[in-house]
């Protein structure tokens, strides 16, 4: 439990620019709650966090956008000054050879570069993701503001979709008699869909929650299916043999 208040504390701590006030007070004196009352459950802080987290969602995903497209313009103006002249020539060859800034970050480059060389290309995306987030923040509270705020706006219809989706599969559940476990599984998959919007879970896949409904009508065909096949066959022998 102490670890999920800590991805909230994290999720608090790292709002991005121009999220609303009104909310972010809000969050404040939920987190505080939490990491003070002893009696809370693992579920309650789950629950508060999701709910909030529903919140950022798209002011973090607006934000994670702006991010990435300042990397890719500018994020080599920042890294390079943080490598040694021997390092940066590295660099330059990794590049030739078909790398990119965004591969350091995935590891995959780990047997161009020595363990040193790795040690010392890590420390600077870490400056280098420092230096970028007070780039962003200046731009999305400045002249990029106005494009900002019109991504979040459609990250936020794009969230009233998914969440009518999750409402449509909490109703099959609840409205599901004949087979209790797969009522189970659609709340189950409702509650990993909530954690991705929240840090708890793997990045959100959209294309997995528009695809669940059908999915799980599937399902229940499926086990509808199986139940049959189980079902003893009765044979009337005498009326037969009349």
């Amino acid at each position: 439990m102490e670890s999920t208040i800590s991805l909230f504390r994290h999720l608090y701590d790292h709002l991005p620019p121009l999220f609303p006030d009104e909310v972010k007070q809000k969050m404040s004196h939920a987190l505080n709650h939490l990491e003070n009352d002893q009696t809370i459950t693992l579920e309650e802080v789950e629950d508060t966090m999701i709910e909030f987290g529903i919140e950022a969602w798209p002011w973090n995903q607006a934000y994670k956008e702006f991010l990435a497209l300042a990397e890719s313009k500018v994020g080599e103006h920042f890294l390079l000054p943080k490598l040694s002249a021997s390092l940066q020539q590295k660099y330059h060859d990794f590049k030739v050879y078909g790398g990119t800034l965004r591969d350091l970050h995935s590891g995959n480059p780990a047997q161009f570069f020595t363990s040193e060389e790795r040690g010392e290309v890590c420390a600077a995306l870490v400056d280098m993701q420092l230096e970028l987030r007070v780039y962003v923040d200046h731009e999305v509270k400045g002249m990029e503001r106005s494009r900002y705020l019109k991504r979040v706006g459609e990250f936020k219809d794009l969230l009233e979709n998914i969440e009518q989706t999750l409402e449509h599969l909490r109703n099959l559940a609840n409205t599901e008699q004949d087979h209790p476990t797969l009522a189970d599984e659609i709340r189950a998959r409702v509650r990993s869909f909530e954690h991705s919007l929240c840090l708890l879970g793997p990045e959100l896949n959209y294309d997995a929650i528009c695809q669940s409904a059908d999915f799980f009508k599937e399902r229940k065909l499926h086990l509808s299916h199986m139940k049959g096949i189980h079902v003893p066959t009765e044979v009337d022998f005498y009326t037969q043999m009349d």
